[in-house]
């Protein structure tokens, strides 16, 4: 199919080279269907040499718009190229739902710079005594506070569009980039947080996140009654200071793919009339695709009700960017005869003080 000859142009703030590259990043539309057919067509570089002496500079106009005639060269296809591939690897970014689940156990807070985050928690005060007619007002002790720490740290790399890759048009290829950055990206964020869960790291009292100390640690496999043991557990947890019982209510189980079965049945009413006290739980489970330890399990709180794991974005920003090096006389564009991108996430994250109340994990011997 011509493009060109079938293309409507519309009134929108779009340029026309954003839509025909739209189009053809684009899975559910099929006007576009040639990589090499969009570059001949918005660069007049009809033997895609990438050389900027064989580009057609009012078509170039024509396709970036007029405001752009003085400077247009082969840095713009590059440059809308990767605004396409940006807009693309965000849609499918959050299109990749599967990997949302990490929101269930972590809350998620805007941080603004690389420095040292300090998250503090204080604890509670004890009973107010009675103040009898007359008498004044005793000092009440101070609680104590506990304090974790992390920084954002930066994950990425780069990929590359050759010119062989265009000119060999070599689709299928162009098309994955944007989708299969935005997976591994959005796998990567799933997995730190699910490795507090499977790693058990020291924590910031130095102990682990699962220990004996804490009171969130078993060994028995998953079953009814075990689950309620756990439940139990949690809800016992103490406030620091105070000492009273804080009834931390269970929200999640995590469960590898080998147990998510029996995590199901375990709600699940059969034969009897009314259901069971844990029948009536009906916690979320959670798959955790990659766990391979086939019979470990956790629960978890809601964040909401207790932050258990903070995640941190820099500025906010919790999808990746995408970045370009798109200089003709310098860079991979100069040496190699390649576009250049690359891809950022930024964040970072910890257990929270007292975050180890909001989780309970079985790690049972096989």
């Amino acid at each position: 199919m011509n493009y060109a000859k079938t293309f409507v142009p519309v009134r929108d703030t779009q340029t026309r080279a954003e839509r025909m590259l739209a189009a053809f990043f684009d899975p559910r539309d099929r006007s576009v269907y040639s990589f090499r057919e969009c570059y001949v067509e918005l660069t007049g570089d009809k033997r895609v040499t990438g050389r900027i002496e064989n580009m057609d500079r009012t078509r170039l106009a024509e396709s970036f718009g007029a405001a752009f005639r003085e400077s247009l060269d082969s840095t713009s296809f590059a440059s809308v190229l990767g605004d396409s591939i940006t807009r693309r690897l965000v849609a499918e970014y959050r299109a990749a739902v599967d990997f949302e689940s990490w929101r269930q156990i972590a809350s998620v807070m805007p941080v603004h710079d690389f420095r040292v985050q300090h998250r503090t928690l204080f604890g509670g005060y004890d009973d107010l005594p009675v103040v009898a007619e007359g008498d004044p007002f005793v000092s009440l002790p101070s609680p104590a506070d506990q304090e974790a720490t992390y920084a954002v740290t930066k994950r990425g790399g780069t990929e590359d569009i050759t010119l062989e890759m265009i000119k060999n048009d070599n689709v299928g290829a162009i098309q994955s980039i944007p989708k299969k950055l935005a997976r591994a990206a959005k796998r990567t964020l799933a997995k730190f947080v699910f490795d507090f869960i499977r790693t058990n790291p020291v924590i910031y009292d130095n102990q682990a996140l699962f220990c004996a100390n804490h009171n969130n640690l078993g060994s028995t496999a998953l079953d009814a009654v075990e689950l309620g043991v756990a439940r139990s557990a949690m809800q016992k947890h103490t406030e620091i200071s105070s000492g009273d019982r804080m009834g931390v209510t269970s929200k999640s189980m995590l469960v590898p793919i080998d147990l998510e079965e029996i995590a199901w049945n375990i709600f699940r009413r059969s034969t009897n009339q009314d259901k069971t006290f844990i029948q009536m739980m009906v916690l979320n489970i959670i798959p955790v695709w990659y766990w391979t330890d086939t019979t470990d399990w956790a629960i978890a709180a809601d964040p909401a009700d207790l932050p258990g794991i903070e995640i941190g974005f820099l500025n906010g920003q919790e999808e990746p960017e995408l970045f370009v090096q798109d200089t003709p006389n310098a860079g991979s564009m100069f040496s190699s005869d390649k576009l250049t991108y690359k891809i950022r996430h930024i964040y970072g994250g910890n257990v929270l003080p007292g975050g180890e109340k909001a989780f309970y994990k079985e790690v049972v011997a096989e």
